[in-house]
C-alpha cells in the first residue's frame, strides 16, 4: 500500500514539472515574438520615405496660390520657404503600413483599364493650382536642341513604372493629407515642347504627350507652410 502511494506522488511531480516547462517555453516564444515586433516597429518607424527623393534641386521654384493660374513673385526668402515645404513631405514606413499604404514608388496615372492617361501639350500647359491644391513648379535649366533634335543628355530624368521620364520642369500639386499618408500629383515635362510651331515629330507640340505621376506623401506640414506663404505674398 505504501509503495502504491509513493508511485502516485512521483507521477504528480513529473506531470507538474512537465506543465511548468511547457508554460516556460510558451512564455519565451511569446516574449520573443513581442520583442521582434517591437524591433520591427522601431525600424519601420525610423525609415522615412521622401516623395521628392529622385528630383534634383531646381534652379528656382514657381509658386501658385489656390485656384491661381499665374505664379506669385517670390524673393530669396520665399524661395527658401518653398524649398523647405517641398522637402517636408516625408513619412515613415510604419505610419504608411498602419494605413494600409504599401507602394511608395512613382506610378503613372492610369484609367480603369490600367492604360496610361496621356495629356497633350495644351493640357499640360493648363495644369495649375486647384481650389484645394497649391502648385509648385520646379524649374531647371532648359534642355538643349541641336540639329533638330532634343539633347536628352541635358535633361533631368526619373524612372517610373520601368520607363525613363525626361524633363526640365515639374508641376507638383499639393493638397492637405491632414496627418495621413496620401497622394500628390507630379507632371514632369519638357518646356520647349509645350508651345512651338515645329513640324519635327520629336520636338513639335502637337505630338507631345505627358502622363502624370502619383506618389505617396504626407503633406500636412508642407501644406501649412504653403498656406502661410500664400498669406504673406497676398
Amino acid at each position: 500500500m505504501a509503495k502504491t502511494t509513493k508511485q502516485k506522488s512521483k507521477n504528480v511531480s513529473v506531470t507538474t514539472v512537465s506543465s511548468h516547462r511547457r508554460a516556460n517555453i510558451a512564455v519565451i516564444i511569446v516574449a520573443s515574438i513581442a520583442a521582434l515586433l517591437l524591433i520591427t516597429v522601431a525600424v519601420l518607424s525610423g525609415v522615412k520615405v521622401d516623395p521628392m527623393r529622385d528630383f534634383d534641386k531646381p534652379d528656382y521654384y514657381n509658386f501658385y496660390d489656390l485656384e491661381s493660374k499665374t505664379h506669385k513673385p517670390t524673393d530669396g526668402e520665399a524661395q527658401s520657404k518653398i524649398k523647405v515645404a517641398v522637402g517636408d513631405m516625408r513619412f515613415s514606413v510604419m505610419s504608411a503600413v498602419l494605413q494600409w499604404n504599401w507602394d511608395y514608388s512613382y506610378n503613372f496615372k492610369r484609367n480603369s483599364s490600367k492604360e496610361k492617361i496621356e495629356l497633350s501639350a495644351s493640357d499640360v500647359a493648363g495644369i495649375s493650382a486647384t481650389a484645394s491644391e497649391y502648385m509648385i513648379e520646379l524649374v531647371y535649366s532648359p534642355v538643349k536642341i541641336a540639329d533638330g533634335e532634343i539633347d536628352y543628355s541635358t535633361a533631368h530624368s526619373i524612372e517610373c513604372d520601368g520607363e525613363k521620364v525626361y524633363f526640365d520642369r515639374v508641376k507638383v500639386l499639393i493638397g492637405n493629407t491632414n496627418g495621413s499618408v496620401g497622394t500628390i500629383s507630379l507632371y514632369p515635362y519638357i518646356y520647349a515642347r509645350l508651345d512651338n510651331q515645329s513640324d519635327i515629330d520629336g520636338i513639335a507640340s502637337d505630338t507631345y504627350k505627358v502622363t502624370g505621376i502619383n506618389v505617396r506623401a504626407d503633406t500636412t506640414k508642407a501644406y501649412a507652410a504653403l498656406k502661410e506663404l500664400a498669406s504673406s505674398l497676398a
